[in-house]
């Protein structure tokens, strides 16, 4: 930067006896860095969903009653001997949200996620996948659809589109940072005389202070700056040097603006995303049904096609992704509607347990559904109803 152009402009001015040079501190450390808010916006995205989802837990049933097999080990315990089920359903959702597709293969039981594939689609047979790479291994074989899991969330990649969309804010947000920079940067103007351009060495004495003197001299907060004859830096005070509000709003406007962006694309309510916590029930509610629910119910359908005969589906066998988990539950505050619950036979005492966090009693009684006298048919209470015309 310094290096070619500073020189070069400046040996086409030494016609006279002096040439003046305005300086800046942005000129002296270099060009503003970008931010790269938008990666920023989108990783918290994707890390508060797959956080959230690995909180889930998968139930399995077995011809309609809650059965703890091998299928339900696999997805809540140890999906692969390398990882957890935590970690393994935040590599996947980090995967399918990042590259709107994701693919899980079953090798000998276990669940592999793989990093990279190549899919061959077809219009009436089932699609394949080949060049599978998971981690340091190469599946050197081709796998047919039937005999993986593969999720996608839509035709549109969400992300690659909102990158195009975000440009133009990463664009005004530079250009807001830079406005910053500048409005307090520090200013000054050097002098060089004639006769120190006709020294042998001045390029090389000139780019050593450009480079090296005035940055240090520039970013120390007590500094002195050495300078040879025939130079002379006068620094420049004022309203300036002095640091601007307005700039700093910009920044945060923009940055907002951004968030916002992220969060609408991945149907994430924007305060939530940003941290508010102002009205965390409702915002929590809204993420849930708008975000959450439809990735797991893809989630779901996608096992249950794969994992489950189509007959034994029918029977009542499959697996549910859990969603009632995610939110913290404070059983004194639920007090009064777990009774409710129990008095109107809607759950019993272990089903109310369980989505509690409490261990079910596994007692004959706790398993039984409960009503109160209060819920009786009309008919019985001598009430004659009459249809008004």
């Amino acid at each position: 930067m310094i290096k070619i152009k500073f020189t070069e402009w400046i040996s086409s001015f030494f016609g006279g006896d002096k040439t003046t040079i305005s300086l800046t501190e942005t000129q002296i450390a270099g060009e503003v860095q970008s931010l790269e808010i938008e990666m920023f916006a989108i990783a918290t995205a994707i890390d508060l969903i797959s956080n959230s989802i690995s909180k889930c837990s998968f139930k399995t049933y077995l011809k309609g009653n809650e059965y703890k097999g091998d299928e339900f080990y696999s997805w809540n315990v140890q999906p692969n001997i390398n990882q957890n089920s935590s970690q393994f359903m935040q590599k996947l959702i980090t995967e399918l949200l990042y590259n709107n597709e994701c693919l899980v293969l079953d090798i000998n039981g276990q669940f592999v996620i793989a990093d990279s594939f190549y899919q061959s689609e077809y219009a009436v047979v089932e699609n394949s996948f080949n060049s599978v790479v998971s981690g340091t291994m190469s599946f050197n074989k081709t796998f047919r659809m039937s005999e993986v899991m593969y999720f996608k969330l839509g035709n549109n990649d969400i992300r690659r589109l909102l990158s195009k969309v975000i440009v133009g804010y990463n664009n005004l947000l530079n250009m807001s940072i830079g406005k910053y920079k500048r409005s307090g940067g520090r200013k000054g103007i050097l002098d060089i005389d004639a006769t120190a351009s006709k020294d042998e060495k001045f390029q090389e004495n000139l780019e050593i202070l450009m480079t090296k003197r005035f940055k240090t001299y520039f970013e120390a907060e007590n500094a002195v700056l050495p300078l040879q004859k025939g130079y002379v830096y006068k620094e420049q005070g004022g309203e300036g040097s002095k640091k601007s509000t307005s700039e700093i709003v910009d920044i945060n406007a923009v940055t907002k603006e951004i968030f916002e962006r992220v969060a609408q694309a991945f149907k994430i309510p924007p305060s939530l995303l940003r941290g508010d916590i102002a009205d965390i029930s409702n915002i929590t509610d809204n993420f849930l049904t708008f975000c959450i629910d439809p990735i797991c119910c893809m989630i779901s359908e996608e096992v249950n096609r794969k994992r489950y005969p189509k007959n034994d589906f029918l029977e009542g066998s499959y697996t549910r992704v859990d969603t009632s988990s995610i939110k913290h539950v404070d059983i004194f505050s639920i007090s009064t509607a777990f009774d409710k619950l129990i008095a109107s036979g809607g759950y019993s005492i272990d089903e109310l347990r369980i989505k509690c966090g409490d261990v079910a009693l596994n007692t004959d009684f706790s398993k039984q559904h409960f009503i109160t006298k209060n819920y009786q048919k009309i008919e019985t209470l001598g009430v004659e109803t009459t249809v008004t015309k």
